[in-house]
């Protein structure tokens, strides 16, 4: 295991983490400090600062604000009200459920979000700034993978700040003091394209390496690189930047990109078994599994980091089950339902869709060891529960996906279906359907765009995606008749809203100034230079 040090860049002191690879884990391991002047020297300085960069930042899977509050990843699921925090005692689930938008409840969150993001920014700065200078202690193609990595977790960063805020401030060289520290709001135009000239660079370059995931040790890879600028196209594209088809265009192409290049492939592409050995199960359990192109990593039982998303599979009735010996079946007493689709989505699955199936992304039911079968109160999350750490009380092993070459497909049918291509698109949206073991979508037109906003919402339900889609269409998936596997996705300004108690809608409820968060007021008060976002004031 790497020695892991923590660094203090001046007025920007921010702890790191080693990630070695797949097989050497990660773990916090503060042992000395260096400030700015002294690191930067050596070949264990380099790889330290880039192995911080996969710590903070994003992917944020981990933030939340303790307790019983959902985690970050969560809240935009929350606040479009597909999605509820069961316990429903933070200030964020308490404002979505009652539809009631104030700075007050929502500045905590956004400022934890902000801070979350320059930190990950910060650290790519400081990587970008110093390591091309480093010849002396590092070859060429060393420095190359290492500045790509820097580039891919700025990009990552300014992406996710980007779709949650509009316009921030662009920051792109380290701080090594306050001056200069306190920037206006650059145009989220602007920063779209410092997005894409960091990430054209070395998603079409050589720098990083063209495999898989997990046979990258877990780094990024070129295919990261390319699905992310996929992502990027396909959000520009929609609202509030309008790129339209040119940008819908560029989106299929990169994830053609990914396609070509051989390293991402669909788990059982031609069709999954809908038991444990299906393809969501492998999905959720796999740490080689081709398909997921980026993952947060976590390993328990040999480095004791935990999946923290395990406490929120399953619902506070299970803490009271007994096996048939009268023992309790679980020592983890903290499990509550922090992310519970609405009954809309569970339905929306057509029969025949494994993915609705029980224990494929969620379950109904659990034996115990001793063979007692417990029905749960409330329908589960499969896709995050791991027993053997419920039963131990601790954090689980599996990894989160966070992108998936099922995304690629539907990224490249949905860009191609805006730009009259129908027959790619019908291919590669047929592809996932296939798997999930659903008939061939014939769909053209609008009706095919519909289809593959569904499959997206049917294929990613825990992965944090429906508040991208819905603030890029400003559409909203509404029930469609006896459902079978459809929706309808109707302008979000007339849509029923969901909300909690079951079937308590709220027409319109959403106004499009909450698509972005408030900037927050403590950073406003801090730097002068800072505006509101609109309908926050």
């Amino acid at each position: 295991m790497k020695t892991i040090k923590y660094i203090i860049y001046g007025m920007m002191a921010s702890a790191t983490f080693g990630l070695t690879s797949c097989d050497e884990f990660l773990e916090e391991k503060p042992l000395d400090q260096k400030s700015s002047s002294q690191f930067w020297q050596s070949k264990e300085d380099a790889q330290t600062g880039v192995d911080a960069l996969y710590f903070g930042g994003v992917p944020y899977l981990n933030q939340n604000g303790g307790g019983w509050q959902p985690k970050a990843t969560m809240y935009g699921g929350i606040i479009s009200g597909l999605f509820y925090d069961d316990h429903g005692d933070s200030q964020l689930a308490e404002a979505a459920k009652a539809c009631t938008y104030t700075l007050e409840k929502f500045s905590s969150p956004a400022m934890s979000l902000w801070h979350e993001f320059y930190k990950g920014i910060s650290r790519a700065n400081f990587v970008l700034a110093n390591v091309p200078k480093m010849t002396d202690v590092l070859d060429q193609a060393t420095i190359d993978n290492y500045v790509a990595e820097g580039k891919f977790f700025r990009a990552y960063a300014y992406f996710y700040l980007v779709k949650e805020f509009g316009d921030v401030p662009y920051v792109d060289e380290p701080y090594t003091s306050t001056d200069g520290m306190f920037k206006e709001r650059n145009s989220a135009a602007e920063v779209y394209q410092h997005i894409i000239d960091d990430l054209t660079d070395i998603a079409t370059g050589t720098a990083l390496p063209n495999k898989s995931f997990y046979d990258n040790g877990c780094r990024v890879t070129r295919a990261m690189a390319q699905t992310l600028l996929a992502q990027v196209y396909l959000q520009r594209a929609g609202f509030p930047m309008n790129g339209g088809a040119e940008d819908y265009k560029k989106a299929a192409q990169m994830a053609e990109m990914v396609i070509d290049g051989g390293t991402a492939v669909l788990e059982q592409a031609n069709g999954s078994s809908d038991d444990l050995n299906s393809a969501y199960n492998v999905i959720k359990t796999s740490k080689t599994s081709k398909e997921i192109i980026f993952a947060k990593e976590y390993d328990y039982s040999n480095n004791n980091i935990g999946n923290g998303y395990v406490n929120l599979s399953i619902g506070s009735d299970a803490t009271t089950w007994k096996d048939a010996n009268g023992n309790q079946v679980f020592s983890m007493n903290v499990l509550h339902k922090a992310y519970h689709p609405c009954d809309m989505i569970f339905k929306s699955y057509a029969p025949e869709d494994i993915r609705s199936h029980e224990k494929q992304f969620f379950f109904n039911t659990y034996t115990d060891k001793t063979g007692v079968e417990h029905t749960l109160n409330y329908t589960g999350i499969w896709s995050w529960f791991d027993e053997d750490a419920i039963i131990k009380n601790h954090g689980g092993d599996n990894n989160i996906p966070t992108m998936r070459f099922a995304e690629v497909l539907l990224i490249a049918a949905e860009g191609y279906a805006r730009t009259g291509n129908t027959a790619k698109a019908q291919e590669y949206l047929n592809q996932v359907r296939k798997r999930a073991g659903l008939t061939a979508e014939t769909a053209t037109g609008d009706e095919l765009v519909t289809a593959i906003l569904t499959e997206r919402l049917h294929e990613f339900p825990v992965e944090f995606k429906v508040w991208d889609d819905i603030r890029r269409t400003r559409l909203y998936p509404e029930a469609a008749g006896d459902y079978s596997g459809k929706l309808n996705w109707v302008a979000l300004s007339g849509a029923k809203i969901q909300n909690k108690p079951v079937d308590n809608v709220k027409i319109g409820a959403i106004p499009e100034w909450v698509l972005l968060w408030p900037i927050p007021q403590d950073e406003i008060q801090h730097n002068p230079s800072l505006t509101q976002n609109p309908g926050w004031e």
